[in-house]
């Protein structure tokens, strides 16, 4: 599977894309808008991201906001195929949890992720039982 990280952070991008290296190829975004282009640069060359996990909380468009985006992206460019989107952040609010599932995440992780978080929550979503992991 193809994934994609996205978060302004460096350590944490570093930290999810050595987890889910084991998974598949794994590129990075230091934000929302980076990462767009590239989840539309991988659709037209027939590459697309089968992942995307993105922080919550960033400047420019936040997760919420390119939760919206990539759900277009697969309405408009992918004819419908859904891309899995799982949010990743400190908060372990229950408003920021509710509101990103409400949005169409797939699921949301509370950073430190450890490894076997991140196993259950990708079974889930490469299952179809997505939602629910903080």
């Amino acid at each position: 599977m193809r994934c994609i990280v996205v978060d302004d952070e460096p350590t944490a991008r570093l930290h999810l894309r050595l987890l889910l290296e084991q998974w598949g190829r794994v590129d990075e975004a230091e934000n929302a808008a980076v990462a767009l282009e590239q989840i539309r640069e991988a659709v037209k060359a027939n590459d697309p991201y089968g992942l995307v996990c993105i922080d919550l909380t960033m400047p420019g468009p936040d997760g919420i906001e390119a939760i919206a985006m990539i759900r277009d992206v697969d309405l408009y460019m992918r004819k419908g195929q859904h891309t899995g989107i799982v949010i990743v952040s400190a908060s372990q609010d229950t408003k920021d949890v509710l509101g990103a599932l409400r949005n169409h995440a797939d699921d949301y992780l509370v950073k430190p992720v450890t490894p076997a978080k991140l196993a259950e929550t990708l079974g889930r979503i490469t299952t179809g039982h997505g939602g629910g992991g903080a």
